[in-house]
């Protein structure tokens, strides 16, 4: 499974393992401490670094939840992604297709207890620019699953009827309320064990009625 947070295959970021580390090390500290009571000084001794690298690396405790956030999301999307093409491409029916792309967001977020905290609890608690990125994200996972649903309405007319965005968007909010109380149960690994009633959600807002 792809790693959620290590930067280390980005050229442009130097010292990735280290940087990689001190992210992990915040997401680590906040599922103990929480986001607001976490420190500089928690996160250096967590990733074994002094508080001088974690500096180099973050401006401050912000930044490096901002980075943590983003990139895990990117790499839940591009999971998501890849498991929605390599559907396609084998000709699964579409309720299967849905189930493998739900599937591999649940089994990302299951595989990383601590990013899926981050993501789903410490995130709202961290600020308006937070709040604002984590908009942005949902907004990007809407549009992929709005993007999936339009292609399968127009591969299956006869199957998949058109959904509005903002039905797209009540469909994924009912999704992370649905991991976020496994999270908040520390049941996080447990989350992949939902994925049949996910998928049944969607499934149900997508499927003809008679």
């Amino acid at each position: 499974m792809r790693n959620l947070v290590d930067p280390a295959d980005d050229p442009a970021v130097d010292d990735g393992h280290r940087r990689g580390r001190i992210l992990w090390a915040l997401a680590s500290c906040m599922t103990e401490k929480g986001y607001q009571a976490t420190t500089i000084s928690d996160i250096a001794r967590e990733a074994r670094v002094s508080k001088t690298v974690v500096y180099a690396h973050f401006r401050d405790k912000e930044q490096c939840l901002l980075e943590l956030y983003s990139r895990a999301n990117d790499n839940v999307l591009t999971v998501v992604r890849e498991a929605q093409e390599r559907a396609r491409s084998a000709g699964l029916p579409w309720r299967d297709r849905l189930r493998l792309g739900i599937g591999a967001y649940l089994e990302t977020l299951a595989d990383g207890p601590a990013v899926a905290w981050t993501a789903l609890v410490e995130v709202q608690a961290a600020g308006r620019p937070a709040l604002a990125l984590r908009r942005v994200m949902i907004d990007r996972y809407v549009d992929l699953l709005c993007e999936v649903a339009d292609g399968l309405a127009v591969e299956h007319p006869d199957e998949v009827r058109p959904v509005s965005r903002e039905l797209v968007l009540a469909a994924v909010g009912g999704i992370n309320e649905l991991m976020l109380a496994r999270v908040e149960r520390g049941e996080t690994e447990q989350i992949r064990e939902d994925c049949d009633v996910a998928t049944a959600a969607v499934v149900g807002l997508l499927e003809q009625r008679g």
